[in-house]
């Protein structure tokens, strides 16, 4: 029996180191592989710079048109009348190029008092009589080689007695100064354009034609 308790006993003590060696060891050691080996906590890498934005241009409402390269040599050896009555020279401008929304306007502003006579800048025949919500009460004026067309726009009324398919000469009242269709009514005046007909005939589809270089031409 006493030596049944040695036995017993020297195992309890041996339980007891191997406990105590393992807790020493186990505090001691480092920890976790994963802790050991951990990195250092990311550092937010610096903003990128922005890029900047790009810029947008709105497109303005009064657009910049070429302008065109024309031959109107023929139609200034014409000597076409003022189409205005007693309208200076002096006072036009270029005007052909410029924009109306999102078109060239094509065409000479002659401003002038309601009522101040519009005459035919030669001789022709009066072709079309044209109400529109934009030109307003207008007419079409063929020369007489029919090679142009002539377009008075925005008038107060048509001369009394006129009928398309006229002739009329060369400074005769075809009509007066006004501001219908979209016309300004605080800016009465004369819409005078020049275009070069087809072989059609056809004034809705002729071709524009800068009008300052012939009326201001001396």
């Amino acid at each position: 029996m006493r030596t049944l308790g040695i036995i017993v006993a020297t195992a309890l003590v041996t339980a007891l180191v191997t406990s105590a060696v393992w807790l020493y060891l186990y505090q001691s050691a480092p920890g976790p592989a994963a802790d050991a080996d951990a990195l250092p906590p990311l550092v937010s890498a610096e903003p990128e710079t922005p890029r900047p934005r790009e810029k947008v241009v709105p497109v303005p409402s009064d657009m910049v048109f070429s302008e065109p390269d024309q031959d109107t040599s023929d139609l200034i050896a014409k000597d076409l009348a003022m189409p205005v009555r007693d309208y200076d020279p002096a006072e036009l401008t270029p005007q052909f190029s410029d924009s109306r929304g999102q078109r060239a306007h094509e065409a000479l502003d002659l401003m002038a008092p309601e009522g101040t006579p519009v005459v035919a800048v030669e001789d022709g025949v009066l072709v079309k009589f044209f109400d529109s919500a934009r030109g307003g009460i207008t007419i079409y004026q063929f020369d007489p080689t029919e090679t142009y067309v002539y377009y008075y726009a925005h008038l107060q009324r048509r001369a009394d007695g006129l009928r398309e398919g006229d002739s009329v000469r060369k400074g005769q009242v075809i009509g007066y100064v006004g501001s219908t269709g979209n016309a300004d009514a605080a800016g009465p005046h004369l819409h005078f354009a020049i275009m070069e007909l087809g072989p059609e005939k056809n004034w809705w589809e002729a071709d524009a034609l800068d009008p300052y270089p012939v009326l201001s031409a001396e």
